[in-house]
């Protein structure tokens, strides 16, 4: 009896319907612990509650503003290394 193999409707169902890019992230215990409490009181993966924290945010809030306050060039500095972190 053969096993394994494509079978229509097997496997995993796609979440999302678009490409999903894999990333490592670090918080700090108390954030990871308010995270964990939020997915699970909405029976959530900790990367669905992530971006559904994200959108909302977005929603309410509008884009993202930087202050005035960070000088432009630490925050280049900054968005430099992330870029290479990154590759």
């Amino acid at each position: 009896m053969p096993r394994g193999g494509f079978r229509k409707g097997a496997g995993r169902k796609r979440e999302y319907q678009e490409p999903v890019q894999k990333i490592l992230l670090g918080l700090p215990q108390s954030v990871l612990e308010k995270l964990d409490a939020y997915a699970k009181s909405h029976q959530l993966s900790r990367p669905k509650a992530i971006a559904l924290l994200l959108e909302n945010q977005e929603i309410a809030e509008g884009p993202v503003v930087v202050p005035e306050s960070i000088p432009k060039n630490k925050l280049l500095e900054e968005l430099k290394a992330l870029k290479n972190s990154l590759h």
